[in-house]
């Protein structure tokens, strides 16, 4: 099989890719589950950019450095920023229709941003921009999806990639291409407890690994503030919007507890609010409290969140909501610069499986979104140097097969990251989960035959490894990485 682009993904980075590339030529999209799936749609809050009258953007860019701990690249935060306006007339243009009044855009504010930039469709954004996407990839001409097909390895020979293998049904498959872009998502399932679905298992982070591209930054793994706490083993987000609109949160004694932390208090940025509920669970359990905005408002502004809530027994007019932090965003990942490129030869990657240097230690609320329409469509600016047919090569296919007891070892190894590399991290307790991670790592080594439940928890293991390592590395606390005994 070949063609002259494969996009590796169909989140928002994934689907404006292929959308982009599209009209240089013929696009295979692929999609580890249904074409509207992954961690994109499942975003609430919305996209940053400024389009508001009472905006700039300096002060988006200075919020975006202070949220990331000065960590961040400037020169790619100011590009991020800078391209933010005709990123949302790109989307526009896709069929993107964004809430909006007789004034102009409904604007939301969330912590850590100094104005009201956040464009937002009710409360389920992501799946909006996500649907509007896959449609237009469904209409062109040049773009064929597959669904339900693992990604497995990148087709390397001397730092250059000719394309991808993947996993369908019971067959591998080699597909050359002209070049290839990697827009996997992240790795949340390495976490006992994660806002991320089950997808999220480091595939594309692994494959990186495996095929030679630079990574850098795993250690600043952001762990959102205000999941649900209820007994599911993929958490359901309460959008940092709520709290953007007012919610408090509060103790078992009703006492609102953050400003104590931080005089920010829930607007405070993301690591820091995780890490005080973290703490303050030590005495009991936290809620989040928006009762005071009253039901008209909350049905109206939170449409989707409330009627998910009050299908689990929860009226956000009248009840406390119980959260706690929970592994939701990688902000490092294969290094790129702002054109996706990665030091591998016609390997692109973007989105949450890419590191830029825009999120520095901790990502600023709604900009991930944002990164994930801006980098792609700078694809445009390279095409012309990418190569003008696709090269015959011959690529070794695995034996399909093989057989591992893989259910217990991914909760053990899930349990060992929350609990040791997760929102609190001491030295001693990293050294023992990277002693077990290695173990798993050799033992999987011996394995040459493939499945996809197999690769997966290998992909698990070398992700969590990989991140172990980062944060034993990065000797001092720094944004979302937090060590207590340096």
């Amino acid at each position: 099989m070949k063609t002259d682009f494969i996009v590796i993904g169909s989140g928002i980075a994934g689907l404006a890719s292929a959308l982009t590339l599209a009209d240089y030529g013929k696009v295979l999209l692929v999609s580890k589950e249904n074409l509207v799936s992954g961690s994109s749609r499942l975003a609430q809050g919305g996209i940053a950019a400024v389009v508001g009258e009472n905006d700039s953007f300096r002060s988006h860019i200075e919020d975006t450095i202070t949220a990331g701990a000065a960590y961040n690249d400037l020169s790619e935060v100011r590009f991020l920023v800078e391209h933010g306006p005709s990123a949302i007339e790109w989307l526009e243009e896709q069929g993107v229709n964004f809430d909006r009044n007789e004034q102009g855009y409904l604007l939301g504010q969330e912590a850590a941003h100094h104005a009201r930039r956040i464009l937002h469709i009710t409360d389920f954004t992501g799946f909006a921009i996500v649907e509007k996407l896959a449609e237009q990839v469904r209409r062109h001409t040049n773009i064929t999806y597959l669904e339900n097909t693992f990604f497995l390895d990148f087709l390397v020979e001397n730092n250059c990639c000719y394309g991808a293998q993947f996993l369908q049904w019971n067959s591998v498959i080699n597909c050359l291409s002209r070049s290839t872009i990697l827009a996997t998502g992240g790795l949340g399932q390495i976490y006992q407890w994660s806002t991320n679905p089950f997808s999220a298992t480091g595939d594309g982070i692994a494959a990186a690994f495996r095929a030679g591209a630079k990574i850098k930054d795993l250690e600043f793994i952001q762990f959102h503030p205000t999941a649900l706490e209820y007994n599911s083993p993929v958490l359901f987000l309460l959008s940092e919007a709520i709290r953007g609109e007012g919610a408090y949160l509060v103790n078992e004694r009703g006492v609102r507890f953050v400003q104590e932390y931080d005089s920010r208090g829930e607007l405070s940025p993301r690591d820091i609010v995780a890490r005080v509920i973290y703490l303050e669970q030590k005495q009991g359990r936290v809620f989040l409290d928006i009762r005071h905005k009253g039901k008209v408002f909350l049905q109206e502004r939170f449409p989707n969140i409330y009627a998910y809530l009050l299908n689990l027994g929860f009226d956000m007019a009248t009840d406390l909501l119980p959260v706690t932090p929970a592994a939701h965003y990688l902000c490092g990942g294969v290094v790129i610069d702002i054109y996706g490129r990665t030091n591998i030869t016609n390997l692109f990657a973007f989105g949450e499986v890419s590191c830029s240097g825009v999120h520095g230690a901790n990502r600023l609320a709604s900009n991930s979104l944002l990164e994930s329409v801006v980098f792609p469509r700078q694809l445009m600016k390279v095409v012309g140097d990418l190569p003008k047919v696709v090269e015959e090569k011959e690529f070794r296919i695995p034996e399909f097969g093989g057989t591992i007891q893989y259910s217990d070892i991914k909760k053990e190894l899930q349990k060992i990251m929350w609990e040791k590399v997760g929102i609190v991290r001491t030295k001693e307790g990293m050294l023992s989960a990277y002693s077990q991670l290695e173990k798993w790592d050799e033992e999987m080594q011996k394995e040459q035959r493939v499945n996809k439940s197999f690769v997966e928890l290998k992909n698990l293991v070398t992700c969590a490894r990989l991140v172990t390592e980062s944060a034993l590395r990065r000797e001092k606390s720094l944004g979302a990485h937090y060590v207590v005994d340096r």
